[in-house]
């Protein structure tokens, strides 16, 4: 059996899940046995990174510009050692259920597949801009509203989606971008 699981990033990962036969032979097991299901449990003995706890609301703000009202934003679990954190910034157009909202989604994750899945992301994304100072790696989009670090065994990637702020400019944008996941990888370490 195949499980599909799509990613707030629109990133879809699918996993493949074995079926054995259980003590009578004849359905499932009850349980997977804790080798099978290892790489789908906590990122790694250092536990998941609070995403939301580092990328604060106001933070959020100082990025995007006055936020909405909204429900306090929690860490979600993105899945294989991928944790994200997302605000909803101003309108940026539209109005009523057409309105369009900057959105800003910082993740932050560790292991193998957390990194595959931010290199993904990377290149769908076409970072391909060396942003220096942040972390041992970074790369950022032409356009600023991407940024991926990694230091050591943490990668982040931070993302404003649906349009940059009027306030901000690509070279703005990537440097305030930067700035978060150098929180996050500070905080993962």
């Amino acid at each position: 059996m195949r499980m599909w699981r799509v990613l707030a990033s629109g990133t879809i990962l699918v996993s493949a899940v074995a079926c054995s036969a259980g003590p009578s032979g004849g359905g499932p097991a009850a349980a997977a046995t804790p080798a099978a299901t290892a790489s789908n449990a906590a990122p790694s003995a250092s536990g998941p990174i609070d995403v939301c706890g580092v990328v604060t609301r106001e933070e959020a703000a100082a990025v995007l510009g006055p936020l909405p009202q909204q429900p306090p934003s929690k860490t979600d679990n993105a899945g294989f050692g991928t944790y994200m954190c997302m605000y909803l910034g101003p309108a940026l157009s539209g109005e009523g259920a057409q309105t369009r909202f900057a959105r800003l989604t910082v993740s932050a994750g560790r292991g193998k597949d957390a990194a595959d899945i931010m290199e993904m992301k990377t290149e769908k994304m076409h970072a391909t801009i060396d942003l220096p100072g942040v972390g041992d790696r970074a790369k950022r989009s032409s356009d600023g509203s991407f940024v991926w670090a990694q230091q050591g065994g943490v990668g982040c990637t931070a993302e404003i989606a649906v349009g940059l702020p009027p306030a901000l400019t690509a070279d703005s944008a990537a440097a305030q971008l930067g700035r978060l996941c150098g929180k996050v990888l500070a905080a993962g370490r």
